[in-house]
């Protein structure tokens, strides 16, 4: 048996919840009359339970399979996995929100702006505003 550790991390914890579930699994058949569901489930909770305590699996061993990284936050991602992007990779990015219809209009004001229907001032954003008796959008001050 090779003494070096290849479950760690949320490997070892995964096994270690699922020994204690097959447990009481085990105890609830047993105790029901289903033995050999029981010893199973018993069996299984022992190895799972042996994994997770000792570091150590055969089935992982035989197939090369290594769960043991140098975070055990990323014990799923792959061996040579990093969160850097590639060197020809760009991390600038520039974004532009102005479209066509954000041009001037023959009054000074951009075309998307809300402006008074009395003083044709723009309305910035949090000022107070509410329609006139004709229904149109005003600054409070104008009504």
């Amino acid at each position: 048996m090779d003494s070096d550790k290849n479950v760690g991390g949320r490997d070892r914890l995964i096994r270690a919840v699922l020994a204690v579930v097959l447990t009481i699994v085990s105890l609830r058949w047993l105790r029901s009359g289903k033995r050999k569901r029981g010893l199973l489930a018993g069996i299984g909770a022992l190895g799972l339970g042996f994994n997770a305590s000792t570091g150590y699996c055969g089935f992982n061993d035989t197939l090369d399979i290594d769960t043991t990284s140098g975070s055990d936050d990323d014990v799923f991602a792959p061996s040579g996995a990093d969160d850097e992007p590639a060197a020809d990779e760009s991390t600038d990015v520039s974004v532009d929100f102005t479209s066509a219809d954000d041009t001037e209009t023959a009054n000074g004001h951009a075309s998307g702006e809300l402006t008074c229907a009395v003083c044709e001032d723009p309305i910035v954003p949090g000022e107070r505003r509410g329609p006139n008796d004709e229904g149109a959008i005003v600054h409070e001050t104008c009504e």
